[in-house]
């Protein structure tokens, strides 16, 4: 009873206090019989006698026939007296009664017969004990059937409970509403509604055995079954029909065809009307969408007044329902269905060429993909690739690539010649660079490639829009590569934009691409053709391009290439170069550590893409928000909105990896769930192709990490070689930020040294001359792994403050805290005492961005050195005195110096040295630093605070 719990117990409380009358209305399907069983089931009515009945849409019935049917489940025990004058005239209907019921003799005037035979049902149950009356489906009641109900409501036997089952709560002259029947009786009426997307999910979950299902399939099934409860049961049985786990990809809801209980019930009705109607229906069917009786007559080949009274008896039968904006549609898609497939072919060829035409007139502007579909369906192949055609230039010039994708796709496929698949193969190719992924385009646009013998220019434009699509959507990424350089060859004569263009789309590197050199050297090739080029969308292009391998290699340059972008494109197609590459420069800067400008690149996109709907940019826009949330620390619902762009984009190789990869951080450090985070992290690892320097390297430091806490070096070590080999491969040492540092702890672990020097002096040539706060941050804490190896434990502890201050100053709490740590693990065998300020930072740290695994590891470190943490207010262990590191700033601060200048002189951020110098105040009991130097005075110098236990 999903969605129903309040109607049920409502209706419950209403049924256990005779006399009633409880009205359950709604359309087929939608539970009302399933509401009456549960209604029966309850512990007071389940031992009265159930009296059901039902109506039926048969016209051939006897007079009372569901009352009869009704009073026949009546015991004879449940009988009190009986006037036997009355009731005896039921004897003959009622077998089960006859020894209680004597026979009487008829009256041979058909009207009293029926009139008394309405009196005598009333009699008999009054006489009953008491009992409960089901009628069901009461719309189709006989006119015998309705007039009992008034008499019976007019008079409702004292104990007596009535339960009616209603199709709908529209009253007619014959049959009004019950609330209206002139009685003493409480009449409850409720009206089943169909069930929400959600509750359409939790139903099928519950029919499944799931705990719960994607928000996408439920919305899926909701739309295909319109919520109806008896049309989502029978989907969802279909979808699992060998008891296996149900298959929630929402193209399964499509597949499954229609269920033959619904297919059945539709027959039954259909059958029920007159020839046409059945010509409406077929119509209806045909046309596929909400219509108008003036769109109806056309298809159908009717009068207006003909199709106005066909309307009518279709809606009366509930074939056909009322549909916004004073049109007609079937309820759900599964009753369209049942009604198309009723017809045979024969049939409907003449009503798709009539569609087609009545559409085309009726309909402003013309939907010329409905349209087209119509000409396929009647067999004019011509016009149906020709409107096909049509519909993919008008998604194109409306900023609709994925539609527009489809369209190209179909018509290609279709079409015949070979230079007409030629001119969609290139307009397809141009349509998909932008559009979600589609698995047909790829092997089309081969396919033209092979068999229709394009002209090289053609050849070549083909290629570039191939390679693109397989480097950067189907993850074949150095085979793209291939394919955009042959591309870029065949067109530096007959189409330099296009060459240049496709000279700069493989200048973007990658780890899994050439090495980094050979990426530039193409940015120069494409350069050097800008003076050739005439088209500023191309001009863009190149010039998006170029600031986007610049930033990803960490060229100083790349800023100025960035700020020479059009700050204002002159059409839409420029809008979306200049949205590709401000997405681009969001992944980099993240990447490199500027968080502020990563920031503003998605700003800046986001407002484009806002009125440019582009799914692959929006996208590719989520995972650079994503990953610069993760950076900077914001993990608030991360995780959740990760695991939604998993599921959203699992189709895009490398955006599905981002986002594995953000939601197995998540997974590691916020809840602590390592076996999760493994498989998140491993599948990043698997899926990337275009990895420009994220994937690769954050998943393998996740891992190592994984096994440097659990002790294993030797793993952590191997789970770095293989990204390690490509970075040296490709030269992109600039990538190499997140992994060095866990790579050179490993190594040290194991005892491979000198090992670890070489790959900090590699990773310090390589990154010599490029832009990367977090690349030189990176450096510092590798350099400190290195002198704890060596065990100069002063020099390390100096050089991990250092990266801390470095890690602030970009806005990267999680390294930060992993530096304070290192820092303190170096001053724990050098002083005891100097830890002290490192200790409490870190932990406050990883506090403040729910970093609980990390957090943890810091505790078991102070386990190990007898640390324990106490309960008083104050960094731990310190309780209301100062911390070493807070008297040493309000000292500073006493002598007039700014947080700034402190800052610089300790080696901490501006906001670190506020913090400190707000706490030494409230411990001290004053209100502004004039007040600091007496009170430091006053404070002895080894009252500093208690030390931890």
């Amino acid at each position: 009873m999903i969605g129903r719990a309040a109607q049920l117990e409502a209706l419950t409380e209403a049924a256990a206090q005779p006399p009633c009358v409880i009205v359950i209305t709604g359309e087929s399907g939608i539970g009302k019989t399933r509401m009456v069983h549960e209604i029966l089931r309850t512990p007071t009515l389940s031992s009265r006698p159930h009296l059901i009945g039902h109506c039926t849409e048969c016209p051939e019935v006897p007079p009372l026939a569901p009352v009869i049917d009704a009073l026949t489940c009546l015991p004879a025990s449940a009988l009190r007296e009986v006037p036997p004058l009355v009731a005896g005239v039921l004897a003959p209907l009622l077998p089960a009664l006859a020894g209680s019921l004597p026979s009487l003799a008829p009256l041979g005037d058909a009207l009293a017969e029926r009139h008394r035979q309405l009196r005598a049902a009333h009699a008999l149950l009054a006489a009953a004990d008491p009992a409960v009356l089901v009628l069901e489906d009461v719309h189709w009641a006989d006119a015998s059937t309705r007039e009992f109900l008034r008499m019976l409501t007019t008079a409702l036997p004292a104990q007596l409970t009535v339960i009616l089952t209603d199709r709908d709560a529209s009253p007619t002259p014959a049959f009004p509403l019950p609330g209206s029947w002139f009685s003493g009786a409480r009449v409850h009426e409720v009206r089943l509604e169909p069930l929400t997307p959600r509750q359409t999910g939790e139903l099928a979950a519950q029919l499944t055995g799931q705990d719960r299902l994607p928000e996408h399939f439920a919305e899926h099934l909701h739309r295909r079954t319109a919520g109806i409860p008896f049309a989502i049961e029978e989907v969802t049985r279909l979808i699992n029909n060998d008891g296996s786990s149900l298959s929630t990809d929402s193209a399964a809801v499509e597949q499954v065809g229609l269920p033959a209980p619904v297919r059945r019930v539709f027959l039954e009705r259909l059958s029920l009307l007159s020839e046409q109607a059945r010509d409406v229906i077929a119509a209806a069917a045909v046309a596929a969408r909400p219509v108008t009786v003036d769109l109806l007559a056309d298809i159908a080949g009717l009068t207006q007044a003909d199709t106005r009274r066909a309307v009518l008896m279709a809606l009366e039968h509930g074939v056909l329902f009322p549909a916004p904006a004073g049109t007609l549609d079937f309820r759900h898609s599964l009753a369209r269905q049942a009604a198309y497939e009723a017809f045979c072919e024969f049939e409907r060829r003449p009503l798709h060429l009539r569609a087609a035409k009545a559409v085309l007139a009726h309909i402003s502007p013309p939907p010329l993909a409905e349209i087209a579909r119509h000409y396929h369906q009647a067999g004019r192949t011509r016009a149906y690739l020709r409107y096909t055609e049509a519909a993919g230039d008008r998604a194109t010039a409306h900023g609709d690539p994925s539609s527009a994708t489809r369209h190209y796709l179909t018509a290609l496929t279709d079409h015949p010649g070979a230079e007409a698949r030629i001119r969609l193969g290139v307009k397809l190719g141009i349509a998909a660079q932008s559009a979600m992924p589609h698995d047909g385009v790829i092997p089309a646009l081969r396919r033209i490639l092979a068999e229709d013998s394009p002209p090289q220019a053609a050849a070549g434009e083909l290629r570039l829009y191939l390679g693109t699509l397989m480097r950067n959507q189907a993850g074949l990424g150095l085979a793209g590569l291939n394919e955009i350089s042959r591309a870029a060859m065949d067109l530096t004569d007959t189409a330099p934009e296009l060459a240049a263009r496709a000279m700069s789309a493989i200048a973007i590197p990658s780890l899994k691409g050439w090495p980094l050199t050979q990426h530039l050297a193409w940015l120069d090739r494409a350069e050097a053709l800008i003076p050739r080029i005439a088209d500023p969308v191309q001009r863009t292009a190149i010039a998006a391009n170029k600031a986007s391998v610049l930033m990803f290699a960490g060229d100083p340059g790349a800023w100025r290439a960035a700020a020479d972008l059009p700050p204002t494109p002159s059409s839409p197609a420029e809008e979306v170069q200049l949205a590709r590459a401000r997405v681009n420069l969001a992944h980099a800067t993240t990447a490199l550590g500027h968080p502020t400008a990563a920031q503003e690149y998605l700003t800046q996109a986001n407002a484009i893409l806002e009125n440019n709907g582009i799914p692959y940019l929006e996208a590719l826009a989520e995972t650079a928000h994503l990953l610069l949330a993760w950076t900077t620390g914001h993990w608030r619902e991360l995780g959740e909105r990760a695991q939604r762009a998993a599921a959203l984009y699992a189709d895009i190789r490398d955006l599905a990896a981002e986002a594995h990869l953000v939601r197995g951080l998540v997974a590691l450090h916020s809840q602590g769930d390592t076996a999760a985070a493994r498989t998140d992290l491993v599948h990043a690892a698997h899926t990337t192709q275009l990895d420009t320097g994220i994937v690769l390297p954050a998943s393998a430091a996740a891992l190592a990490r994984i096994h440097l806490a659990a002790g294993r070096s030797a793993h952590a070590q191997a789970a770095t070689l293989s990204t390690l080999d490509h970075i040296r491969r490709t030269g992109g040492w600039i990538w190499a930020t997140d992994l060095a540092p866990v790579a050179v702890e490993a190594l040290s672990r194991t005892g491979w040294h000198e090992q670890a020097d070489r790959l900090v002096e590699d990773f310090s040539r390589g990154i010599d001359g490029h832009h990367s706060p977090a690349a030189t941050a990176s450096l510092l804490t590798c350099r400190a792994h290195l002198a704890e190896a060596h065990r100069r434990h002063d020099n390390a502890e100096t050089l991990f403050a250092e990266a801390a201050f470095a890690w602030t100053q970009i806005d990267r709490p999680l390294e930060t805290g992993h530096a304070l740590q290192g820092a303190a693990r170096c001053a724990l065998v050098c002083d005891r005492q100097r830890a002290e300020e490192y200790i409490p930072q870190a932990l406050d740290t990883y506090r403040r961005i729910g970093a609980k695994w990390d957090l943890d590891n810091c505790h078991r470190l102070l386990r190990r050195h007898g640390i324990t943490r106490d309960n008083k207010r104050g960094p731990i262990g310190h309780g209301d005195a100062l911390t070493p590191r807070e008297h040493e700033v309000a000292l500073l601060a006493a002598q007039g110096l700014t947080n700034r200048a402190i800052a610089e002189k300790l080696h901490l951020s501006s906001r670190t040295v506020e913090q400190h110098v707000a706490k030494a105040m409230r411990k001290l009991g004053v209100r502004s630093r004039t007040q600091l130097a007496a009170a430091l005075t006053a404070t002895a110098a080894d009252g500093m605070g208690q030390r931890y236990q």
